[in-house]
């Protein structure tokens, strides 16, 4: 199925074109902001992502915007200020692409033409649901995860982290429900999760291909850390994660049916 993904992909360019720009920007942001730091190392990164694709999945080096920075001597209250702002801003325009991909995603699998108007237009009709969604798994998981963490340390920080692929992996479908279904957040975790329980053949294979493309990527990306290397490693796993992205909406499209 995945093989075949890729004979589609080229015919929505646009799929491929959105992450790699943004991941580009991000790239040249985080590095005009912080400078391009880091040092290469080994990890394994059990990512498991639905939606827009981004480097920043299985990318564990600090320059990034996405994340609160604290790097640097000149660490200060408003220092802390400013990378909230901008962590904020940053949560809101991913929020934002975010529905747009999916709605593209959702056109795509029904054969129609593809345009950034309609990137805009699903992106305005979604970016607030999504920006909700995004927040309350991000609070959910600081809060179950601190207490985990507190509570076994470097054991509960494992356990959290298989706790979060089980649901990940459980509510798959969350995010191209949210989209395709034009549902409520908690529709969209039933709908999801009926979704799953009514699985493909094509599946389970799908996220096995996706976990081991998301590990082997962790560990090319951060192990290879320089500038040129990244970015062809960017590109990349752009396009290799458009591929996922279009075969998981399509593989929802044949559970609905």
């Amino acid at each position: 199925m995945l093989s075949a993904t890729f004979g589609k992909l080229f015919k929505f360019p646009l799929l491929v074109l959105i992450p790699v720009i943004m991941d580009v920007l991000t790239m040249l942001v985080g590095a005009a902001l912080y400078g391009f730091h880091g040092r290469p190392h080994l990890t394994f990164k059990f990512a498991l992502q639905m939606g827009l694709p981004s480097i920043n999945a299985v990318s564990e080096q600090g320059f990034l915007p996405g994340s609160v920075q604290l790097v640097g001597s000149s660490f200060s209250a408003s220092h802390l200020i400013n990378n909230l702002l901008f962590l904020i801003f940053f949560l809101i325009v991913q929020a934002f692409l975010q529905g747009g991909y999916v709605g593209l995603l959702h056109e795509a699998v029904n054969q129609r033409e593809l345009s950034f108007e309609k990137l805009v237009m699903y992106g305005a009709r979604f970016f607030i649901r999504f920006i909700l969604l995004n927040l309350l798994i991000m609070i959910s998981l600081f809060i179950i995860g601190g207490i985990l963490t507190a509570v076994l340390q470097i054991a509960g920080a494992i356990f959290m982290i298989l706790i979060y692929l089980l649901l990940r992996i459980r509510f798959l479908f969350l995010e191209l429900s949210l989209v395709a279904e034009d549902c409520s957040i908690p529709q969209a975790f039933s709908r999801s999760r009926i979704a799953f329980e009514n699985r493909t053949p094509n599946t389970l294979p799908l996220i096995g291909a996706a976990i081991l493309f998301n590990l082997i990527a962790g560990l090319l990306v951060n192990a290879l850390w320089l500038p040129l290397i990244s970015l062809v490693l960017l590109i990349l796993y752009d396009i290799v994660s458009a591929a996922l992205q279009l075969a998981f909406m399509s593989d929802y499209q044949r559970i609905r049916r």
